[in-house]
Parts: C-alpha cells; sequence; structure tokens
C-alpha cells in the first residue's frame, strides 16, 4: 500500500535507447482497439487517428477525431506489470485543480482495471495551443507573459490544501476514487530517498564523501525550516513541455501531465519550475505572478535553495542512471549548491 518514492521523472530527455523502445510501443500498440474503447466509452464513432509529432515516455499516445466534432487525446501504457493507477491520480488531480480555476487539461476516463482490455488507457479532451518548448512563436516579453501566468497558477494550487505530505496514496486513489496523501511531515518527504541519492552522485565522482556529507547535513539542519504545518497541492513537473499556449495572445492554455503531483510545501513548484529547460530565466517573473494572488512567506528564498537542491539532486541521479550528465546539467548542479558554500 505504501507507494512512497521522491519524484525521478522520466521521458522528458530521452536516450537513443529509449527513443528506439517507444518506436516498439507503437509498433506493437494495436490502435484499432481505440475504435472499439471509445464506442465503449463515450459512444463516439473514431473518425480518425493520428499519432503527435512529439511523443514522451513512457505511454503510447494518440489524437482521436470522432464523430461528435470533438477533439480527444488517448493514453495507454502497454507491457506494464502492475496497473498504473497514476492515470487515475491524475484525473483526480486534474479535475481538482480546474474546480479550482486553474487552466488544466480534462481527463474523462481512465481505466486500469484490465478486465476488458490487457493494458492501461485514459482519454482526455485535446488541448490546443502551442508547446512552448518545442514551438515558441514570440519574444521574451510574450514568454515573461506565460511565465508570469504559471506563477499564479502556483499560488493558485497552493490554495488547494492537504491533511497530510508527500505522493497520493494509489490504493485509496483506485478504491475510494480520491486523493490521500502518505506521510506525515514535509521533511519526511523532502529527504525521501535523499541518503541514497547523493550516494549516487558520488559514486559517479560529481562530489567526494565531504561534499555528500554536507549535502545532507544542509537538509538535517533545515528540519524545522521545511517542516511546515499544512501541504497544498504541488504539481511538481512545470516544465514547458507539459502546458500548451495561446500562439496570439500567449495565455497559458492548460497544464497537463500530473504524474508527478504530490502535497507539498508551494515553493517547491516554485523553486523546481526553472530547473526544467527554459528559454529565458523565469524564476522572478514566477515569483511576481505567484504574489500577485498569494503571499509568499519571509523566509522564502532560503526555502527556494533548499527546494531547488532537492530537485537537481534527483534530477543528476536520473541523469547519470541515463548517461544524459552533460556539462549543463552539471553545472545546473553545482549553482544549486552555491547558496550553501558547499
Amino acid at each position: 500500500m505504501n507507494n512512497d518514492f521522491f519524484y525521478v521523472g522520466g521521458g522528458a530527455s530521452k536516450t537513443p535507447e529509449q527513443v528506439s523502445q517507444l518506436q516498439k510501443k507503437y509498433d506493437l500498440f494495436d490502435k484499432e482497439a481505440i475504435q472499439t474503447i471509445f464506442k465503449d466509452v463515450l459512444n463516439v464513432t473514431v473518425k480518425n487517428i493520428t499519432k503527435p509529432s512529439i511523443v514522451g515516455l513512457p505511454h503510447v499516445t494518440y489524437f482521436v477525431e470522432g464523430d461528435d466534432g470533438k477533439q480527444y487525446c488517448f493514453r495507454s501504457n502497454l507491457g506494464n506489470e502492475k496497473p498504473e493507477i497514476e492515470l487515475v491520480i491524475e484525473k483526480l488531480a486534474s479535475d481538482l485543480a480546474r474546480k479550482n480555476d486553474i487552466k488544466s487539461n480534462n481527463i474523462l476516463y481512465v481505466d486500469c482495471s484490465r478486465k476488458k482490455y490487457n493494458f492501461d488507457f485514459q482519454i482526455q479532451e485535446k488541448l490546443f495551443g502551442e508547446n512552448p518548448e518545442h514551438n515558441f512563436r514570440g519574444t521574451q516579453k510574450d514568454y515573461d507573459k506565460i511565465s508570469f501566468e504559471l506563477g499564479q497558477i502556483i499560488a493558485k494550487m497552493s490554495l488547494i490544501k492537504f491533511e497530510g505530505f508527500g505522493r497520493f496514496d494509489k490504493n485509496i486513489a483506485l478504491t475510494e476514487n480520491r486523493l490521500a496523501t502518505t506521510m506525515q511531515s514535509n521533511y519526511d518527504y523532502i529527504t525521501l530517498e535523499l541518503d541514497t541519492q547523493v550516494n549516487e552522485i558520488q559514486k559517479a565522482k560529481l562530489i567526494d564523501s565531504k561534499r555528500a556529507a554536507a549535502i545532507l547535513n544542509v537538509f538535517k539542519t533545515s528540519k524545522e525550516l521545511l517542516d511546515i504545518k499544512q501541504g497544498a497541492m504541488v504539481h511538481y513537473d512545470l516544465a514547458d513541455h507539459n502546458l500548451f499556449y495561446d500562439p496570439l495572445t500567449f495565455n497559458v492554455v492548460g497544464i497537463f501531465d500530473w504524474e508527478a503531483v504530490c502535497v507539498s510545501d508551494p515553493l517547491l513548484d516554485l523553486a523546481s519550475a526553472p530547473t526544467w529547460k527554459t528559454l529565458y530565466d523565469r524564476e522572478s517573473i514566477l515569483i511576481e505572478g505567484f504574489k500577485s494572488i498569494a503571499q509568499l512567506p519571509d523566509n522564502y528564498k532560503e526555502k527556494m535553495d533548499l527546494y531547488r537542491l532537492r530537485t537537481v539532486i534527483w534530477k543528476v541521479v536520473h541523469n547519470i542512471k541515463f548517461g544524459m550528465l552533460d556539462q549543463k546539467r552539471s553545472e545546473r548542479f553545482f549553482n544549486a549548491l552555491a547558496p550553501f558554500k558547499i
């Protein structure tokens, strides 16, 4: 029942081996099954099925046009040993976000039962617009407008409170169709697997044992700072590839991919969002957007330094694991250490 882990993403950056693996999934997946699923689930007859020009791991994704005149996005896994209950959690999270005036994708249906189909799948309304990571058609001022609104979105999520912290319980999501947390303190969530991940970075010889011990001590001595009284909804994957914008107004159309959603300090989103690939520096603009809706604590800079370091640590481990640790990513790691003089 315990499904705690500190988010380690994958899919934004793909190795050649991963691209090959993804292509095999498309070769193996019988897309004709989509016609039967749409008729069963939505009573919609499929008119057209197209593969997106940009695809991510680990899902097989198709755009679907129905006879009702609507456009859909179909996502499925293939070959997973266990049901992907995260698809259910994503729906619950996006539903909650939209109820709280947050621009998000609308997931219409999820099936992880595997009673009729031997895979899990998710159907959502297609978001229209452009993806800033892959197709940005504007100036820095236009990009800043997107970043400002992203800061506002983080602020709106900060108003959605929960009891407890960390990732959401899979069993409760599946059986009770609701979101419930799995940990008692924010500090426990933030430091989850920290020792193991720092050890992996040391083994890769990016740091020595003295530096590794200093990193662990930074978090150990920051327990009081990280132990907030109540957590809020955190998307924790607010990368440019997880949002669409209107190319005419440069407003955010919607955010999506709630796979990493958790309950923590809203500053975790503020600190981690700029660690993804960005076209221009966005941290100060995110903060401005956030402050236009919600108040920041006096010690927000100190907290953000900690959250940025924690985020970069798991990213470096991910990069090491998949052989993607280049100079730019290494520099980002050492820049995150700089405020602590490590």
